[in-house]
């Protein structure tokens, strides 16, 4: 029998690179972490805005409070409104007073919106004052 020996070649050489599906891959899943990143960002910046008016707007609420007791005047039944400026920007706030049961004490009802036509207040307050 005769003796065959046959060279073997080498066909394929050790990889030393990523392929193009695995680029592809790794590209698809890190556009998604940063789409997600995005989005992340951008609710914490809408939230923070948010949190930063409904402060304000307590401001003004617990404001109106304030002057009315330390003026020590007993407000009239019914509403009163008006505009202050706080952080920059202003305020639209309106004071509805109510009788309670009791003789001499009144609840105050607080809302503020940033803007006049809002339909809904951005903060609400209820408070009672008592009879200077």
């Amino acid at each position: 029998m005769a003796n065959c020996h046959y060279k073997q070649l080498k066909t394929k050489q050790a990889q030393t690179g990523f392929t193009l599906l695995e680029v592809m891959v790794a590209v698809a899943i890190l556009a998604l972490a940063l789409t997600s990143l995005v989005r992340i960002v951008g609710q914490s910046t809408n939230t923070l805005s948010y949190l930063e008016k409904k402060t304000y707007a307590q401001w003004v609420a617990v404001n109106q409070v304030n002057e009315l007791e330390i003026t020590s005047a007993w407000p009239a039944v019914g509403q009163t409104q008006g505009q202050e400026d706080m952080g920059g920007l202003p305020w639209h706030w309106q004071v509805t007073a109510s009788d309670t049961g009791s003789t001499g004490l009144r609840r105050l009802d607080v809302s503020v919106k940033q803007h006049l036509q809002d339909e809904n207040a951005l903060y609400k307050l209820t408070a009672f004052i008592h009879k200077p």
